[in-house]
């Protein structure tokens, strides 16, 4: 019986399909590597930002903070497999930035691993210059593994078991904010240093920034003419400010003791400003580590002339001088003045 053209058409249509399935078969890899070969999937980590903190302060070596989430559905009873399937493991994370004023201080971060729902952080140092004050785009690249299947076969008196892992990366998004931040700087000095003494000198300083500055302390370091005083340890710890808000000032007083043959005219005293970006969270402990500045200073202070700056070592001369001309007055109005001369006659 001959067949018209629809069975024909037919043939080919059923033909094509099952060279499809057979083609498709053959992509699929075994599951098994024996006989007996069994398998189990396993779902790949969720790893995300889940908080981004600090900022980049123009011009300073700033850190940013990045916390890590792995944001995997819990398994259930895999989850407490060992190793996890949903664990994510030998974690890499590096910051990545197009922009040229933004100069990246430090490399890829190690992270560890993380479980479904647990987090870490990685810290990052930049250096932003020249940059507008604002958000900046910027990307995380994370690289890790996770256990792809585990596949069992040999004997099941001896079975061999095979851990696949699988490498995975993925870039994050992660926006920059860069600030002015708090910028320090010393508004006025009043007082002066009077030779063989103690002095006290008010600081004022300024805060120029456009944040505030946290746990600010100034510190002298103490070069001739002035002392440093090891019976007074106290005059050497750093003076403190709780806090100084962008656009105000406040006054530090600095007690010093100038070498009692110093010359007057002014003389730098060398002080270190040292202050927190963030506030702190107790204990004198930042909520972001890293967020400390610290810069060197000199102060000009005026040392002025002593008032009787030949007085003490002439001291005794002086008082042997003003006893000679005292014994020879009291003998020359004796002796010599003609009234004395007057009164012998009369006798």
């Amino acid at each position: 019986m001959r067949k018209g053209p629809g069975s024909a058409f037919a043939t080919v249509i059923l033909a094509a399909l099952i060279l499809s399935l057979f083609a498709f078969s053959l992509l699929i890899p075994d599951a098994c590597a024996s006989d007996r070969g069994e398998e189990k999937k396993s779902n790949a980590p969720a790893i995300e930002v889940s908080a981004i903190q600090g900022r980049l302060d123009l011009g300073s070596p700033s850190t940013i903070a990045v916390l890590l989430l792995n944001n995997a559905s819990d398994q259930g009873d895999a989850a407490k497999m060992d190793p996890d399937p949903a664990k994510a493991c030998s974690i890499t994370a590096e910051l990545v930035c197009d922009d040229g004023r933004i100069q990246l201080l430090s490399g890829p971060q190690m992270a560890g691993s993380l479980s479904p729902g647990e987090s870490t952080a990685v810290e990052f140092m930049a250096l932003a210059e020249g940059a507008e004050v604002g958000i900046h785009p910027a990307r995380l690249r994370l690289g890790y593994t996770h256990l792809e299947r585990v596949s069992i076969s040999g004997e099941e008196e001896a079975p061999y078991i095979i851990f696949n892992y699988e490498e995975l990366s993925r870039e994050l998004p992660l926006p920059l904010k860069v600030a002015l931040g708090p910028r320090i700087e010393i508004e006025e000095m009043r007082g002066e240093a009077i030779p063989g003494e103690r002095s006290v000198l008010e600081v004022v300083l300024a805060n120029r920034g456009d944040e505030s500055a946290f746990d600010l302390q100034l510190r002298t370091k103490p070069i001739p003419p002035f002392l440093k005083r090891e019976d007074s340890p106290a005059e050497e710890e750093p003076k403190r400010l709780a806090s100084l808000e962008a656009g105000s000032m406040a006054s530090i007083n600095l007690m010093v003791f100038t070498d009692a043959n110093a010359t007057a005219g002014y003389a730098p005293l060398p002080c270190s400003i040292s202050y927190q970006t963030a506030a702190l969270k107790g204990e004198g402990e930042a909520i972001l580590p890293g967020g400390e500045r610290e810069e060197e200073i000199a102060l000009l202070v005026d040392v002025k002339e002593s008032s009787y700056p030949w007085a003490w070592p002439a001291l005794p001369a002086a008082a042997a001088f003003i006893l000679v001309l005292a014994a020879g007055l009291l003998y020359y109005r004796r002796n010599v003045s003609p009234g004395s001369s007057r009164r012998r006659r009369r006798r």
